[in-house]
C-alpha cells in the first residue's frame, strides 16, 4: 500500500511540475513536453511494459499534457492578475487569501477531472511487479535527491 502511495505521490509530483513548467511561458512547455516524453518512455522500459500498456499510457500522459496546455492561458492570467493586485495600494490580507483559494480550487478541479482519472488508469494496468520496479526507481531517485541537501545549491552543511 506505501508503495503505491508513493507511486502516486510521484507521479502526481511530476504532472504539478509539468504544470509549473507549463505556466513558465511559450517555448518551454517544448523542452517539459520532451522531458516528460522521456521520463515516461524510461519508465515504459524499466517495467518491461506490454505494447497495449504502452498505448494506454501514453494516451494518458497525452490527455495529461493535453489539460495542462488547455489551462496555460488561464494561469498566465492569473500570474498578472496577482502581479496588479500585489502592486496595488491598499493589499489586504483577505485579497490575497482569496486569490490563493481560487488558485487552489482551479488546481484541485484539474486534479480531478484530468489527471487523478488518467493516474488511476494506468495504476490499474500495471502488475504488482511492476508497480514494485516504479517504487523502487521512485525510491532510488529520492535518495539521490536527498544526498545534495544544502538549500540552493550550497554544500550539505
Amino acid at each position: 500500500m506505501a508503495k503505491k502511495i508513493l507511486i502516486a505521490l510521484g507521479a502526481l509530483a511530476l504532472v504539478i511540475g509539468a504544470g509549473a513548467a507549463w505556466a513558465h511561458g511559450p517555448g518551454r512547455h517544448l523542452m517539459m513536453k520532451q522531458m516528460i516524453d522521456k521520463r515516461v518512455a524510461e519508465a515504459e522500459d524499466l517495467i518491461q511494459a506490454t505494447p497495449d500498456q504502452r498505448a494506454q499510457i501514453e494516451a494518458s500522459k497525452n490527455a495529461i499534457v493535453t489539460a495542462l496546455q488547455q489551462n496555460a492561458q488561464a494561469r498566465r492570467q492569473q500570474h498578472q492578475d496577482l502581479v496588479a493586485l500585489v502592486t496595488t495600494p491598499g493589499l489586504t490580507a483577505t485579497q490575497l487569501h482569496d486569490r490563493v483559494a481560487a488558485h487552489l480550487t482551479q488546481m484541485q478541479t484539474l486534479a480531478d477531472s484530468s489527471i487523478i482519472p488518467e493516474i488511476v488508469k494506468v495504476n490499474s494496468l500495471l502488475t504488482k511487479d511492476q508497480l514494485s520496479k516504479l517504487a523502487a526507481k521512485a525510491e532510488e531517485l529520492h535518495q539521490k535527491h536527498m544526498q545534495h541537501k544544502g538549500g540552493f545549491g550550497g554544500p550539505a552543511e
